[in-house]
């Protein structure tokens, strides 16, 4: 049976043969439409139909994974294969494609830690920070420091925002907790059924 820990990841419209850019919105659409498709499928009634098309998917998944497994070997034995590598970890929509066949070549927490990272101006400018505390099956224990932790305001769009780029960087998250006075955070009660990560408002 086909699953998924999270949504479809987030993408950036790619160009286009004549070098434009394509609808903003198509790889988006595209992916709630196999979402959709999915969940149709689920609720066929005959159990041998359904279990063809979850089988046709699979095939066709693990057929395209070992395909792009293939791709990426031949680039890390390349002159430049590292420089392909990172442009590819970079761009929005080949990320994507790779963490679905789990072959993304940067590792989950090495793109949490630049997540993070890319946020530290913003949130020094708010007279704070955020720091990784534990990754552990794949769930993130993040805490808030300064003067940003004690200010309900703040600290509900400062999460926002760490929520926005770990959606972009880490879609397979399974989720992370936010803690801004040092005790241990509750997971789950507040959840963002959008992109499948929790966190403690």
């Amino acid at each position: 049976m086909i699953s998924q820990a999270g949504p479809y990841p987030n993408v950036q419209a790619a160009p286009d043969s004549d070098g434009g850019a394509r609808n903003a919105g198509g790889t988006e659409a595209v992916g709630k439409r196999l979402q959709e498709l999915l969940a149709r499928a689920e609720r066929i009634p005959n159990e041998s139909a359904r279990a063809l098309v979850y089988e046709s998917l699979q095939s066709l998944l693990a057929f395209y994974g070992d395909g792009l497994a293939q791709v990426l070997k031949l680039i890390r034995e390349s002159p430049g294969g590292p420089d392909i590598l990172e442009r590819l970890a970079g761009d929005p929509l080949a990320s994507g494609v790779l963490l679905i066949h789990g072959l993304h070549p940067v590792p989950l927490e090495m793109r949490l830690h630049r997540a993070l990272e890319k946020l530290r101006p913003y949130f020094k400018s708010h007279g704070g920070n955020v720091e990784l505390v534990t990754l552990e099956n794949d769930f993130a224990r993040l805490r808030l420091q300064g003067t940003c932790k004690t200010c309900p305001s703040s600290s509900v769009t400062l999460e926002l925002a760490v929520r926005r780029a770990l959606e972009e960087a880490c879609p397979d998250l399974l989720g992370f907790t936010v803690d801004g006075d040092g005790a241990p955070a509750e997971k789950g009660s507040a959840t963002y059924e959008n992109c499948g990560i929790a966190t403690d408002a």
